[in-house]
């Protein structure tokens, strides 16, 4: 009654007062919200990228302060044939673990979109390898892939998967390929999902078989997920480092030391740590560039139709 009061009076006086939850209280009502977590972005995210930039111009070993040496560091990786190497079997084991990752993850989407006896089970035990340990995932297959272990055995067969230079990244992308399908079946199940059924009904009506179908309209609605795929794998293989570090230690003759493996190497083995965060700052630069420059793409693609 007396708020009533008031603003009739201000009304007659020519005022206005503030209504309550008015857009300027919500707007700060949801920045409050927001608070926690841009300080814990900026506290985890943004100030050690920063931060790694600064050590990166210069050389530092933990122990002495460190000398600032401008972009020497960047300089030395261009000539730097372990770094290239490293750069080679992380691009290799993406390419090994990506695209069969994504097929397999795939063709079970499919297999498991529609309504099946047992499809929840089944669902769920394609997903376990997501969510197990991947050091632990990483011992596992590092008996699996022994000489005289079970899969040679099963195979009848006798290939050093992880002592010999041309197959021991074959192996660990094995795994990566295990471990990897069934999160790349939850996102592209969760892209058919959003598919209308009245296009396929339609496309049915008029006569469309299973391969048409997958052609002319599941394909070309799942492009948005095709480049969340792409991005996460490409962030993955660069990150990838417990299976090399587990399971062969880099080696053999470092044909399957990673990029990420190589900054542990620097930083935390050999004390290097410009270097290691030179290293780790491509590596940063590298993944946004892709990212922006594949949306990009992508949005093209999709206002012109394509």
């Amino acid at each position: 009654m007396a708020v009533d009061t008031a603003r009739a009076r201000s009304k007659l006086l020519g005022l206005s007062l503030p209504r309550r939850g008015g857009p300027a209280t919500n707007e700060s009502t949801g920045l409050l919200f927001t608070l926690p977590i841009i300080f814990l972005f900026v506290a985890f995210n943004l100030l050690p990228t920063v931060y790694a930039f600064v050590v990166s111009l210069t050389t530092y070993n933990l122990f002495t302060p460190p000398t600032f040496v401008g972009f020497e560091n960047y300089l030395d990786l261009l000539g730097n044939r372990n770094f290239w190497q490293a750069v080679g079997v992380t691009v290799g084991y993406t390419l090994l673990f990506g695209p069969a990752s994504w097929i397999l993850g795939f063709l079970i989407a499919m297999l498991l979109k529609d309504t099946i006896v047992g499809r929840d089970l089944f669902r769920s035990v394609f997903f376990v390898p997501t969510i197990l340990s991947s050091v632990a995932m990483a011992v596992t297959w590092a008996l699996l892939l022994r000489l005289n272990g079970p899969i040679n055995g099963v195979l009848d067969i006798s290939v050093p998967w992880l002592t010999n230079t041309q197959t021991a990244l074959l192996g660990i992308s094995l795994l990566g390929i295990w471990q990897s399908a069934g999160w790349f079946m939850v996102i592209f199940l969760a892209g058919l999902a959003s598919i209308p059924e009245s296009l396929t009904e339609a496309a049915r009506i008029d006569g469309a078989g299973t391969l048409a179908l997958l052609r002319h309209i599941t394909l070309p609605l799942l492009r948005p997920v095709f480049a969340v795929v792409v991005v996460q794998t490409i962030v993955a293989g660069l990150r990838v480092f417990s299976p090399m570090f587990i399971m062969t230690g880099g080696g053999p003759a470092n044909s399957t030391r990673s990029v990420a493996m190589l900054i542990y190497q620097e930083g935390l083995r050999d004390l290097r740590m410009g270097s290691a965060a030179a290293i780790s700052v491509i590596g940063f630069v590298f993944i946004l560039a892709l990212t922006v420059i594949y949306f990009r793409v992508f949005r093209v693609r999709e206002e012109i139709g394509y």
